[in-house]
Parts: structure tokens; sequence; C-alpha cells
């Protein structure tokens, strides 16, 4: 039955922490990315995202259908509209896509009509249109849904091309109001110059997000969208999961950004190993590349080897030291909670983050991978999920924690609590205020300007977990590991016996502390000006090269 389609609204919701008014403009890439695409085709789009929009109901379901990423933290409070939805506009067909979608599409089918499991560039459009003109939607490749009580999954669809398309930032309601004017927020900056990665590391999801297959997107339009958003900030937070994974087109995409001088500066994802190519990290400096973002995961090489990360503390160390040495600033993510991880593991972080100078973000291991015939991270029996299914398996409370900063799970060589407040004792030790103005002395002036707003910004962060776990959370998982440890060893046959665990309480709306944005502002003052003098003497530089090469 065709179904008249020319209105099309996006909803996307944060997670329940830290989602108020004072954080800045944060969209997800894909959501613009989609919308813009659906608007070149035709249709009348905008783009509802919470702490930026008019959150108001009857606004929001003024269309003709509505499109809604989720993303597990948010995954409730998605629920919760949906509800609200269906009882103001019973008919109007909801679509959802996402990472938590194409990961668990069975726990939203119950909310929506539709799940887009792949990526949206071509599927979303000809599923509207599917739609529209009355169509046989089995024929739409990469989508789910249920059907006189059946679930339906269509065959999975080949992974897109790139699109060369400048998402439109002015499709978010309320975003010219926050852009411009006084009380202006700032606005972050997202760039995609690639999907996918040629690695296999066993927690990360990428693979299974992007159809295993790494592609790069076309130039012009890279370059394009850098000069269509410098007006919002000049720092770009490039979303590619691997910078590097194709060198022959990343460094054309190199020379062609310094060869244009923008003024951009980039902030990418890229392994390790990167710190040994000289050339490359030398062409990244002219590019405007100011940061590096490093999976470092581990200091145990034992866990390294069981993430597949084909690296070692050695080699990362001494990638490290070239990286900065080449004036590139250095973020390392860690994970906790392995396996071969023990109480001792957060000093040893600690240390070795203070040793280096880089920034650090640390985040409780996780694994998403479901299927026991592949050799699991953290098996079924020790994850909380599969204890909450059986204890009531419509509940979704849990996923409130999916954050990345609560412990889900029974440790091996830690208790939960244990590793909950070694995570939080290493945030507290590295993002001191000590610490965090030390940054403003930095030699490099992103160094100084990153820094000063990144320890701010995780102090704040830190606060609001903290609260959570001192309130509530801890007391939680006293509750669920009672028993099942020696120590602060596991006892497997403890945790045989274990049949269901108590569900933890919905997490609450997390608290956005103005005094840490205000003093980030403040302090990260001397080294924008430190930057904003070096990018002048790089473009006075440049444009005597170029006068020399060319008189005319």
């Amino acid at each position: 039955m065709a179904h008249s389609i020319q209105r099309v609204h996006f909803v996307e919701l944060n997670a329940k922490l830290n989602t108020l008014e004072t954080k800045p403009v944060f969209p997800q890439y894909g959501t613009p990315l989609l919308a813009t695409i659906l608007k070149q085709r035709g249709y009348e789009v905008q783009i509802y995202l919470e702490g930026v929009s008019n959150m108001d109901l009857e606004q929001i379901a003024r269309c003709d259908v509505i499109c809604m990423p989720v993303f597990a933290p948010a995954h409730n409070k998605v629920k919760a509209l949906v509800e609200r939805l269906r009882k103001h506009a019973p008919c109007l067909p909801i679509i959802m896509g996402g990472p938590h979608v194409c990961l668990y599409t069975e726990t939203v089918l119950e909310m929506c009509d539709y799940a887009v499991r792949c990526e949206g560039d071509e599927a979303l459009p000809e599923l509207l249109d599917c739609l529209a003109a009355g169509g046989d939607v089995r024929r739409v490749q990469g989508i789910s849904f249920i059907e006189q009580g059946q679930v339906v999954h269509t065959p999975d669809r080949p992974p897109p091309f790139i699109p060369s398309v400048t998402p439109d930032m002015t499709l978010i309601e309320g975003f010219d109001r926050a852009a411009r004017g006084v009380g202006r927020r700032r606005i972050v900056n997202t760039l995609q110059t690639s999907r996918g990665c040629t690695f296999r590391c066993r927690f990360c999801p990428t693979s299974r997000l992007f159809g295993g297959v790494y592609r790069n997107r076309d130039i012009d339009s890279i370059v394009a969208e850098i000069r269509a958003k410098l007006a919002y900030n000049p720092f770009f937070f490039v979303v590619d999961n691997s910078f590097l994974s194709n060198r022959e087109r990343t460094a054309e995409l190199l020379r062609r950004l310094a060869r244009e001088q923008l003024g951009a500066h980039l902030i990418i994802f890229e392994r390790h190993e990167i710190g040994k190519d000289t050339e490359l990290l030398q062409l990244m400096r002219r590019a405007g590349v100011r940061c590096i973002i490093v999976g470092i995961e581990s200091l145990s090489d034992a866990n390294l080897r069981s993430y597949n990360k084909e690296q070692t503390t050695h080699k990362v160390r001494r990638s490290i030291e070239s990286i900065l040495e080449h004036d590139i600033h250095v973020i390392g993510t860690f994970v906790m909670g392995a396996d071969g991880d023990t109480p001792q593991s957060g000093a040893e972080i600690t240390q070795f983050v203070l040793e280096t100078g880089i920034s650090p973000n640390l985040f409780v291991m996780h694994d998403v991978e479901e299927d026991e015939s592949r050799k699991l991270l953290i098996p079924l029996d020790r994850r909380f999920r599969t204890y909450y299914r059986r204890s009531d398996p419509t509940n979704t409370d849990y996923l409130d924690y999916g954050t990345g900063n609560f412990v889900t799970y029974f440790p091996r060589h830690m208790r939960p609590t244990t590793l909950q407040r070694s995570v939080l004792e290493v945030y507290r030790q590295l993002f001191s205020h000590r610490n965090t103005l030390r940054r403003m002395l930095a030699r490099n002036p992103f160094a100084s300007v990153f820094g000063v707003d990144h320890g701010f910004s995780m102090r704040r962060l830190n606060d609001v977990i903290g609260r959570v776990v001192d309130d509530y959370y801890l007391a939680y998982l006293e509750q669920v590991e009672q028993g099942l440890y020696d120590g602060d060893d596991l006892v497997q046959e403890r945790l045989d016996s274990l049949r269901r665990l108590p569900l933890p309480r919905p997490l609450d709306e997390g608290v956005d502390h103005r005094r840490f944005l205000v003093a980030s502002s403040i302090f990260a003052v001397p080294g924008l000006i430190r930057l904003w003098r070096q990018d002048r003497r790089r473009q006075t530089e440049a444009a005597s090269v170029a006068l020399a090469a060319d008189p005319t």
C-alpha cells in the first residue's frame, strides 16, 4: 500500500549522561549526511538534535516518516519517545538505524516499523521510495521488520561508495541559533575521508558495521566539506576508523590539503604504525593534522595478543615518541578489565601517560560479539546482560550503562567494584587540576589548547560518572559480586551456579557542570593565541614559497 512521503524528520537523542545545554553541538556524522542525501532527492527534511533543537512532540510528529539513529546508551530514551509518538500519531512510520541497530537488530524491532541494519546511504532512500510507491519492501536489501508476527531480515546489502556529499548542518532545527550570535555554542566539526578498517581487532565492531570493506572518499568532496565547515570551527574530528589504511590515497589527500592551506586542524584515528612512517608524518604536519588518536588499549603484551592488536607496548612507546617529535599530539585510548588485567593495571596506565605526555581516554572492557562459536573476550556467562535476560527479557534498563564507563560483567582477576574504582582513580589522578593546568605550558600549541579542554572535560565526565557510582552503582556491584570471588579472583564454580541477577535501576540523567566549561574556555586562551600565531607564520611561509615558484 502506497504511503505519501514528502516530509522526513530525523530525531537524534543523547545518552542519559552529559545531555544538557552546555555541551557542544556534536551530532553523529551520519545523521546530517543522510538528511542531506534525502534533501537532494527532493524530500523536505529536518533534524531534531537533543540539546540543540526544540524537541516539542507535536512539531517532531508533523511529518510523513520519522528516522531515528540508535546507540545503546540512548536506547531507553528512544523507547520512551516512541511510546509518546505512538500515542500522538499511531500511523506515523518509524525507521531506525545506526550502530546499535546493526549489532542488535532484534532489540529495536518492537519499537519501529523498519530497521536499517547497514549503512543507510542507499538503503534508506530506497526504502522511502518503496514505501511511497507501495512497493514490496522485501526487495530492499539490508533492512529488517516484523510481518504477521514474524521477523523478516532481507538479504545483506553490499557496502556503498562513500557519497560525495557535504552534510548540511543547517538542516538541524536550532542550528543557526546555536552557531551564530550572542551565546553561540561551540560546533564540533566532523569529517569523513574513509570507511572501514583493514585490521580485525577482536573487541572492535568496525568490520560488522561497515561490511568488512575499506573505502576511500573522493578527495574533491573532502576539500569542499572542509571549506564549507571552516566558518563554524577550524578544528575537525575525522571519524574514520583508520585514516591510513590506503597509504597511497591518504598521501594524495594530505598533499592536496598541504597545497590548499585551508587552515583546518585535523584530529584523526590511526594505529601506532604511523610513527614509523617519517615521510607521512611530515606530510601530515604540513596538511594540518594536529592530533592522532592511537589505540594503545593495554600495556600488557598478553592482552594485546588476545585483542589481535598486532602490536607490543615497546613498539607503541617508540611510535608515540616519533609522532610527538613531529609536533603532532597523541591521544592514547586504553581499555581495562581484560583477563590479563589486575588492580595494578590502572597505576601502570597512569605512569605511562605521565611519562609520555599524551592525553588519555580510558574505557571499561567490552565485547559486542555474541557468537559462542568464536573465542569471546568476555564469555557470555560473565556478562551481566545474560542474567538480566533471564530475570526479565523485556527490561532494557541495563543499556543505560553501556557508555564504556561502567562495569557490566565479571572480570577474571578483579572484582567489578575493584575495576570500577580503578577506572575512576586513573581519571582522578591524570585529570587533576594541577596536571590539566600544566598542559598550558606544552611546547606544542595544539597540545596546550586541547590538553586544557580535554582535561577539564574528562574531569567533568569523571565527576558525573563518580556521582552515579557513589550514589548507587557501586552498591549494586557489591551486591552482584557477592560470593563469586576469592579475593580478586573469580571462582568459576560459583559463577556456574548463578541463575539470575537483579536488574540495575534506570540511570539518572547526568548533570553537566558549567564551571568546567568556563574554566576550559579561560585557560585555553594562551594556547589558542600561540596556535593562531603559528598558523599565520605557516601561511606566510607557504605564500613565500608559492611566490618564489611562480613570480608572475
